[in-house]
Formats: C-alpha cells, sequence, structure tokens
C-alpha cells in the first residue's frame, strides 16, 4: 500500500539512505522482496526513488505538470471501478 506523506525532516529514505527535508513529500511503500503488497515492512522513499521506482509520476492536469504517487491506471477508473468513456475508447 502506499502512503504520500510530508516529511518534518527526521525521515531517511531506504532508497538513497539521505534524509528528506522538511516540509518536501516523500512516500511510505509496504514491500516484501522488492513487490508492493497490501501489508508488509514499510519502507520510505523520497520523491527521486519513487520517480525512479515506478511508485510516482507527472500527469499534465488543467496545463500543469503535477507530481502523483497514484498508479495510473487507477486514475482513469470510476468509483466501483468502471472504466470511464475515455478509457474505453482507449481500448477498443
Amino acid at each position: 500500500m502506499r502512503r504520500g506523506v510530508i516529511s518534518l525532516g527526521n525521515v531517511k529514505c531506504d532508497g538513497c539512505q539521505r534524509i528528506v527535508p522538511y516540509a518536501e513529500r516523500y512516500m511510505i511503500v509496504d514491500e516484501e522482496d522488492s513487490d508492493e503488497v497490501e501489508s508488509g515492512k514499510k519502507l520510505y522513499y523520497c520523491v527521486d526513488c519513487c520517480l525512479e521506482k515506478g511508485y510516482a509520476h507527472y500527469r499534465e492536469e488543467k496545463g500543469e505538470k503535477v507530481l502523483t504517487f497514484f498508479p495510473s491506471e487507477i486514475e482513469f477508473l470510476k468509483p466501483g471501478g468502471e472504466e470511464t468513456d475515455e478509457q474505453a475508447a482507449d481500448n477498443e
């Protein structure tokens, strides 16, 4: 499971081992054997490591680049897990 968090300045990235500065974003990920799982060992990753591992990405929203920790396949789902019209058109 992924959780996006704001640092209070006392978090060490498990990827690059640097301290995540105050007010910078980072993510807590439950992993086992380098695979994301629902519950497992909690690892802390800075934004750079999240981007490198594929846990985060930038998307275009209202003409601006926005960082998101959500998987890209979830972005197009409606509540209840149904595909949006846009995703259905892409699948055709």
